[in-house]
């Protein structure tokens, strides 16, 4: 993922605020006469995601269209929207979901808004993974499927305005983790066009494949099995394996990237219980779990471990 930008400013001149949208695929216009306005806004993201907290003080009303999926959770006194033929106050708590080529009105005051900006590509590329269909992704409707998922997505919401203000947030692993959390969100909370029956079938398939190739990996890892040997023993394509492990995965590990990491948990087993006197060498153990290259070992160690694979072996 790309570095991170942050944003914090407080203005009392709506139209300034046209341009700073436009940086998160806004193409909104901004309108008040309110002489108590004012509008506050902290946002940070990188190039797959932003996450902005807004207070609006006073009324103002915003109109236009957008070119990523942004979803507003909303708190205060008044909200009031309109997208296309749709249309709605929202209550305390609730939230809004805009879309491309969704013509918009909003008429707010005295609010805070939390808002999650996702790419369409991005979605995209999640719900290909999680639900193993390639389709369009379309939304049916701008709010979300129900109480229980409205009140599910606006905790999500409220998780990454609180990873977005500290400094975890500047961690490639953290955005990482919080975009994947965020776009699977969207598609479980909000509606989508198309059959919600083949879609879960797809992620229980997707599922139960996950398990049997983590179990056949962990079970033979110290055997010449490959990703390949894997997706057979779970019944399906290296392809298709892959889709399951990143849908499933807590990190979004590919087979591979399993794979390895078993095998150096593996070595710092034996690195730990080593003796060099005895004749164990760092090259030795890594060739045993299937690193050739002893740099590149010492590499895969390091991101796990924080240190080498020598500094292990001679304690």
């Amino acid at each position: 993922m790309g570095g991170v930008f942050r944003h914090e400013l407080t203005v009392s001149d709506p139209t300034v605020l046209s341009a700073l949208a436009e940086r998160t695929g806004m193409r909104f216009g901004y309108s008040t006469d309110d002489p108590r306005f004012s509008y506050q806004l902290s946002r940070a993201g990188d190039e797959h995601l932003a996450v902005s907290s807004v207070h609006v003080g006073g009324a103002m009303s915003l109109w236009g269209d957008t070119e990523v999926f942004t979803v507003a959770n909303v708190r205060g006194v008044r909200y009031d929207w309109q997208i296309r033929e749709e249309s709605g106050a929202a209550a305390a708590g609730s939230s809004v979901l805009f879309r491309p080529e969704h013509p918009s009105l909003v008429v707010a005051q005295d609010v805070d808004v939390t808002l999650v900006h996702l790419p369409v590509e991005l979605v995209q590329q999640t719900a290909d993974t999680v639900y193993g269909a390639r389709t369009p992704v379309a939304f049916a409707a701008s709010t979300s499927a129900g109480n229980r998922l409205g009140q599910y997505w606006s905790g999500l919401a409220r998780h990454g305005a609180g990873v977005l203000a500290s400094a975890a947030f500047d961690e490639p692993l953290v955005r990482s983790e919080l975009t994947r959390q965020l776009a699977v969100g969207l598609l479980e909370c909000f509606p989508l066009v198309g059959n919600p029956g083949e879609r879960y079938l797809s992620m229980e398939a997707q599922a139960r494949r996950y398990r049997i190739a983590v179990q056949f990996l962990d079970a033979r890892a110290a055997d010449p099995v490959t990703v390949e040997d894997a997706a057979r023993a779970a019944g399906t394509t290296t392809g298709a394996l892959v889709r399951a492990f990143q849908a499933n995965h807590p990190l979004a590990l590919t087979p591979a990237q399993y794979l390895r990491r078993i095998r150096v948990d593996a070595a710092h087993r034996d690195l730990a219980a080593g003796d060099p006197g005895a004749g164990d060498t760092v090259k030795g153990i890594a060739a045993r779990w299937g690193f050739t290259h002893p740099g590149r070992f010492a590499q895969y160690y390091r991101q796990v471990y924080g240190t080498t694979p020598r500094h292990t072996l001679d304690r």
